[in-house]
C-alpha cells in the first residue's frame, strides 16, 4: 500500500512538471465588440449585428463569463455607403466603454479615441473618470485618423497633415494625457498643444492600459514608444510575423520589455473544416463591394498619408485581397481554429490575441468553449474557457 502511494504520488509530480514544461506560453485573449453594424462582415449574409449598445452588453457579458481578459470597441464616425450599411449604425466608443465597466465585474474594458477629435485635456478626464467607474479596469487605444471621409464632414480634417505628422501629433497628444494623469499641476507648450496650470482630480488609481494598432514602420514606433500593446492584424496574410518581430525589436532598442505585441484575428467556425468553408462561401456570396469601395475612398483621399499607409490600414481596400472579411481569416473546425491560433502566437511570439467572429453569440460562445482551451495541447496558457467547463 505505501508503495504504491509513493509511486503514486511519483507519478502525479512527473505529470505536473510535464505540464509545466509543455506550457510555455501564456496570452491574453480579447473580444474586438461588435459596436457597429454588421460588425467586420462586409456582407448582406451577415449574422445579426446590429451596432448596438444592448447587443455589445450581451457580448461583452459573455466574453466575461467565458473567461476573456479583455474586449475593445471600436470609434467609427461614418458608416459606409453602400447597400448593407455596414458601420451605418453604431454606438459611440467611450460612452459604451462606461456603460459596460459599470454592467461587469471583472473583464477589462477598453474605449478607442481619435486624437483629432478628442483635445488631450479631455480624453484625460473621461478616461479618469472610466477608470473610477471600473475600478482601474479601462484602457484605451489611440488612432490617429487617417479616413478622410469619416472627418472631413464633421470638419475635424485637417489636409495640411501628412501621415507621419498625424504621429507627431499623437506622440505630443499621448504625452500631455499622461501628464494629467500624473502630475498634480499640468504646464506645457509645444508644437500642437498648450496647457498652463492644468489640473486633473482624482487622477487615476493606476494609469490606463494604452493600445495602438499602427503597423507602418512610423506607426509601430509611436505604439512602442507610448503604449503598452500593438495591435497587428494576424492571420494567414504574408508579412505579419515580420511586423510583430519588427515592434518587438523596437521595444528592446527602447528598453521596454514588458511590452506586448497582440494579433487581431478572424475566425470562421464551422463543426467541420467543410462547414466553415461553406460559411465562407455564404458571407462572400453576400459581400458589398459598393460599401467597401466608399471605405475605400475615404483612405485615398488622404492625398498626402495614403502611400504611407500601412497594409493593417489599408486593408478594408476592396480588391482581390480583400472578401466579406479581413484578409487572412482563419477558416475551419473549431479544433483545426485551435491549431491554427497556436501556430501564428507561437511563429510571431504574441503576447495575446484580439477575436473578430462573425456570429458574436454562438460563434463566441463556441469558440470560448471549444476553441480556445485547446491552446493548452500546443503549450499555450489561456484563460478562457475556466467556467465553461462547469456547463
Amino acid at each position: 500500500m505505501q508503495h504504491s502511494r509513493e509511486y503514486a504520488l511519483e507519478y502525479l509530480s512527473a505529470k505536473s512538471k510535464r505540464v509545466e514544461r509543455i506550457m510555455t506560453k501564456k496570452i491574453e485573449a480579447g473580444v474586438f465588440l461588435p459596436t457597429v453594424r454588421h460588425g467586420w462582415v462586409h456582407s448582406a449574409n451577415a449574422p445579426y449585428s446590429p451596432g448596438s449598445y444592448k447587443h455589445a452588453l450581451e457580448v461583452a457579458r459573455l466574453a466575461e463569463f467565458l473567461g476573456f481578459d479583455f474586449v475593445l470597441s471600436p470609434q467609427n464616425w461614418r458608416g459606409a455607403q453602400g447597400p448593407t450599411r455596414f458601420w451605418g449604425d453604431t454606438v459611440e466608443s467611450i460612452a459604451a466603454t462606461g456603460g459596460l465597466l459599470q454592467a461587469t465585474d471583472r473583464i477589462k474594458v477598453w474605449c478607442t479615441t481619435h486624437t483629432n477629435v478628442y483635445p488631450p485635456a479631455a480624453i484625460a478626464k473621461i478616461v479618469a473618470s472610466l477608470s473610477e467607474i471600473g475600478e482601474g479596469r479601462v484602457g484605451m487605444n489611440i488612432v490617429t485618423g487617417g479616413h478622410q471621409s469619416s472627418f472631413y464632414p464633421l470638419g475635424l480634417w485637417d489636409d495640411t497633415l501628412s501621415h507621419d505628422d498625424r504621429y507627431d501629433v499623437a506622440d505630443e497628444w499621448i504625452k500631455v494625457v499622461k501628464k494629467f494623469w500624473t502630475e498634480e499641476r499640468v504646464n506645457h507648450e509645444g508644437r500642437f498643444f498648450k496647457m498652463d496650470d492644468g489640473i486633473l482630480s482624482p487622477r487615476p488609481s493606476k494609469m490606463p492600459t494604452l493600445v495602438n494598432a499602427g503597423a507602418s514602420t512610423r506607426g509601430l514606433r509611436f505604439a512602442v514608444a507610448n503604449c503598452d500593446v500593438a495591435f497587428l492584424m494576424s492571420g494567414s496574410e504574408s508579412g505579419f510575423e515580420n511586423s510583430a518581430k519588427q515592434a518587438k525589436s523596437i521595444a528592446q532598442e527602447l528598453n521596454k520589455p514588458d511590452f506586448k505585441v497582440y494579433g487581431l484575428m478572424t475566425l470562421i467556425p464551422g463543426e467541420t473544416d467543410a462547414e466553415a468553408q461553406a460559411l465562407m462561401d455564404h458571407l462572400e456570396a453576400g459581400v458589398d463591394l459598393e460599401g467597401l469601395a466608399d471605405l475605400a475612398r475615404g483612405y485615398e483621399k488622404n492625398v498626402k498619408g495614403f502611400k504611407e499607409m500601412s497594409s493593417s490600414s489599408l486593408a478594408p481596400l476592396g480588391g482581390a485581397q480583400y472578401r466579406s472579411v479581413m484578409p487572412g481569416a482563419f477558416i475551419g473546425s473549431y479544433g483545426t481554429l485551435a491549431r491554427k491560433i497556436a501556430t501564428q502566437v507561437q511563429n510571431a511570439d504574441l503576447d495575446g490575441i484580439l477575436l473578430v467572429v462573425p456570429d458574436y453569440i454562438s460563434h463566441l460562445n463556441q469558440i470560448g468553449r471549444r476553441t480556445l482551451p485547446l491552446l493548452a495541447e500546443y503549450g499555450i496558457e489561456c484563460s478562457v474557457g475556466a467556467n465553461s467547463k462547469a456547463g
